[in-house]
């Protein structure tokens, strides 16, 4: 019974997808309609499996395009699911690798006829979609799943997750749902890298310590496992970032217990970590297990710049000599940048200068990153003169967006050393060079996971209703930052961090997390420092260079950002 059962389904699908009628009676058409041409002539009919198969040729989506209007203009009524099935398996396909085509197709299939469609249709769409970021197709596809009843895999999650979809609920939703089922022993990595990294935009820490809890059966290191070692190290990163040393820490033990700690990746990371807050003590530590001929570009600069956010100058020196001593490891321009930057934050500018030389000297060469860390202290040291020198590297050397940080350096830096008429000229001169300096921009993470992104002087259109409470807190922080002799400069001026901070405060909120894209200033600096001890919270402020995290009054980087 089952067999002439499956007849005749097999003879109403092919009554289904025959096409009658002679439909094209000009000259022959060029690509794949041409074969449809040649099909009519000789048959006086085309059939639906003919075009089917054309389909699987297509090498385009104009290709893909045509043979289904073709098949619209032929068909007596809708076209059939199996039809659009197999133009949406093709334009998800790495022949014509359109997801936006492929989503069209797929969601013109009727509802009714979408259980017959394979799994397999539905989960390349779903998987293309993701890799090109249409998370609108891919949750199309996805919730297509759902209506199934396919059996979800942690894939499918981590596909949609990935591709981007426009809703943070929608996407919390699916992650929480995800974390309810077991994780699969033969998870690969990359789906846990997905989730972390949703953790990362968020600076979700509490989020990225479930994941990674979930992921504790697939967390068994197989030798080459190369995947799951960049999940570690993407772990870890996260940790830093988040502004929680004691959970990277757990994290590097994780790492040393799985047998990872000597990857290059891994240690990496963990180096940079500790470069995040100036820990130069635990630098020289990890340092000490890791031979010289292991050390890499990376390594190198990393632990450079952890002895440079703690102003030790000392072993920064005896590591970049140890490395050029060993022969095994040329130094990168980047490991010279970072002790340039060391003995500039630290005042010492012919140490400074004498490193740029050493650097052409071994050919590293110099750049315009190389001298903005010159000229960025020069401010704080009134430093004139070495930052004529600086500021004439830069514009032979600079791209415009670094040109135009370089005019405003200089601009505060005639103002701190008293010279008002040269800072407005250096002014004007950018102006007149149309140069544009990237503008300073804070996100503020709430704590439900909301983002808002403040500029100066300027508070999200979303958050227009707290402007009265957010310009009166401003107001109460410029009295009490005068009381205690601190500027209130970018409270005038409305700072990003500022606006940010007080709505942050005005919600509620006593944990909070800021992420600048450019270098905090000393000014904002200075007040934040204050604003810790009259609110009594702590801040997590990540930069362009470092994570600070204030509280009480003082600073993880202990003054030298």
């Amino acid at each position: 019974m089952q067999l002439i059962a499956r007849a005749v389904t097999r003879h109403c699908i092919s009554r289904r997808l025959c096409l009658v009628g002679r439909i094209h009676n000009g000259p022959p058409r060029e690509g794949l309609l041409k074969y449809v041409d040649l099909a009519e002539a000789r048959d006086g009919t085309v059939g639906g499996a003919f075009l089917t198969s054309l389909l699987r040729k297509a090498q385009n989506s104009r290709e893909v395009r045509e043979l289904v209007n073709e098949a619209a203009r032929r068909f007596r009524g809708p076209i059939p699911w199996q039809l659009l099935s197999a133009a949406a398996h093709v334009s998800a396909g790495p022949s014509v690798d359109d997801p936006q085509l492929a989503g069209t197709l797929l969601a013109d299939i009727p509802r009714k006829d979408i259980p017959y469609i394979r799994e397999g249709v539905i989960r390349a769409v779903l998987g293309n979609a993701s890799r090109h970021k249409n998370g609108a197709v891919a949750l199309n596809a996805f919730r297509l799943l759902v209506a199934r009843n396919t059996p979800l895999t942690a894939t499918d999650y981590a596909r949609v997750i990935h591709s981007g979809i426009d809703s943070s609920e929608e996407e919390t939703r699916l992650i929480h749902e995800l974390l309810q089922q077991p994780c699969p022993t033969e998870l690969d990595p990359r789906t846990i890298g997905v989730l972390l990294k949703v953790c990362d935009v968020r600076l979700d820490l509490d989020l990225a310590g479930r994941v990674w809890e979930w992921a504790a059966p697939r967390r068994q290191i197989r030798h080459g496992d190369e995947e799951l070692c960049y999940v570690v190290a993407q772990y870890l990163l996260l940790c830093g970032r988040a502004g929680n040393k004691a959970v990277a820490h757990q994290v590097w033990q994780e790492a040393k217990d799985m047998g990872l700690a000597h990857l290059t990746i891994v240690t990496g990371s963990m180096l940079s970590v500790l470069a995040m807050y100036g820990a130069d003590g635990e630098t020289l530590e990890l340092l000490k297990d890791i031979p010289p001929a292991s050390l890499n570009s990376y390594m190198v600069t990393a632990a450079l710049t952890a002895f440079s956010h703690s102003g030790n100058v000392d072993a920064a020196q005896a590591l970049l000599e140890q490395v050029e001593k060993h022969g095994s490891l040329t130094p990168s321009r980047q490991s010279y940048t970072a002790l340039v930057d060391n003995y500039a934050r630290s005042g010492d500018f012919a140490s400074a200068l004498a490193i740029i030389d050493r650097a052409k000297s071994q050919k590293a060469g110099e750049d315009d990153v190389m001298w903005m860390t010159v000229l960025g202290p020069c401010r704080r040291f009134k430093n004139l003169a070495v930052a004529h020198i600086a500021f004439a590297a830069i514009q032979r050397l600079g791209t415009p967006e670094h040109l135009a940080s370089a005019y405003v350096l200089m601009s505060d830096i005639y103002n701190a050393c008293g010279d008002t008429v040269a800072a407005l000229r250096m002014q004007q001169e950018r102006l007149k060079k149309g140069l544009t300096k990237e503008r300073g921009a804070v996100t503020l993470v709430m704590d439900n996971g909301e983002t808002h992104v403040f500029n100066v002087r300027e508070i999200p259109p979303a958050l227009v209703s707290a402007k009265a409470a957010i310009e009166q807190k401003l107001k109460e922080w410029s009295h009490q930052l005068g009381l205690c002799g601190v500027s209130d400069e970018p409270i005038r001026c409305q700072h990003s961090e500022k606006l940010a901070l007080a709505y942050a405060v005005t919600q509620g909120m006593r944990q909070i997390t800021l992420r600048k894209n450019l270098r905090i200033c000393d000014a904002c600096h200075e007040a934040s420092k204050q604003i810790t001890l009259f609110e009594s919270i702590s801040i997590h402020h990540w930069d362009r260079s470092r994570m600070h995290v204030m509280k009480d009054g003082k600073c993880s980087c202990h003054g030298r950002y």
